[in-house]
């Protein structure tokens, strides 16, 4: 048999296999779209808000999540480019261990990840944020938070500009109120 032939065969086979099996087909265990230009801003010592149907940066438009023996991995795409500055991206999970929150910061010259619980920075080798032009990609290791059998998330974006706020929370129409919306429980695949 010519080698060229045999090659296209393996790769239908392949796209079979992937068309016909659901976990290889997607690496997503929850897909959700939220609402373009729900964004919203505020002063920052004031909890009323009001609609920037605008901003583009922060909104948040959709969170991917796969939930791994290893690793917890949260993905959030905005409908504009990220902020370069004063930028802040969260996500929360709950699991039976409890409520833990992930966050990216780039503020004041700084940057960098951490996993907290109850405000208490939680030790987690391995724990990354991989900033692209319109996502931000949470790594977390499921060790850090107890190698739980489902988890719930939330997620969602916010930049400081002046005495300003603006904010969108990945689950829920609007702004971020003290915790983010969660998802229905994501099973570990």
């Amino acid at each position: 048999m010519n080698p060229v032939p045999r090659a296209v065969a393996a790769l239908a086979c392949a796209a079979g296999l992937l068309l016909t099996t659901p976990a290889l087909a997607s690496a997503a265990d929850l897909v959700h779209t939220d609402p373009a230009h729900d964004v919203r801003v505020g002063d920052i010592d004031s909890e009323r808000t009001h609609p920037a149907a605008d901003e583009r940066r922060v909104d948040v438009r959709r969170v991917e999540v796969s939930h791994g023996l290893d690793a917890l991995t949260i993905r959030l795409r905005t409908r504009g480019p990220l902020p370069t500055k004063r930028l802040f991206l969260a996500a929360q999970l709950k699991a039976p261990s409890g409520r833990f929150e992930v966050t990216y910061m780039k503020f004041l010259g700084e940057s960098g990840v951490s996993l907290t619980r109850k405000f208490d920075e939680v030790p987690c080798e391995g724990l990354t944020a991989t900033l692209e032009r319109k996502a931000v990609t949470f790594v977390v290791p499921t060790a850090c938070f107890g190698t739980p059998a489902w988890v719930r998330v939330g997620a969602g974006a916010a930049q400081m500009r002046k005495q300003k706020i603006v904010m969108d929370d990945g689950f829920s129409r609007g702004a971020i109120d003290n915790d983010l919306h969660l998802s229905k429980r994501i099973a570990r695949g």
